[in-house]
């Protein structure tokens, strides 16, 4: 008896989350655009105030980038793209819808 329960809940949660929108990520605890200030904030500010990033990169000349995104499976979404200096102070924040 306990192993049909166990099935048919096992069962009803994988067609659940089978039929529903996929997601990734989720919204950004802050709001880049305001509450990030280029020329101050540094990689270690970042990650405190929107976790780690979906993506690192270093580009040509050393430096990171870190690329925060969600998409909530409806249409609705961003991407935030930081670039950092050579000291680790950001330098260039990009947000698209």
């Amino acid at each position: 008896m306990f192993k049909k329960i166990i099935i048919v809940a096992l069962s009803a949660t994988f067609l659940l989350t089978a039929c529903g929108p996929l997601t990734l990520g989720r919204h950004f605890k802050v709001n880049p655009s305001t509450d990030i200030k280029i020329g101050h904030d540094q990689q270690k500010d970042i990650l405190r105030k929107l976790g780690q990033p979906y993506r690192r990169a270093v580009d040509a000349k050393g430096r990171q980038i870190f690329t925060y995104l969600w998409a909530d499976g409806n249409g609705g979404g961003k991407k935030c793209t930081i670039a950092f200096n050579k000291n680790g102070v950001v330098s260039i924040i990009e947000v698209v819808p």
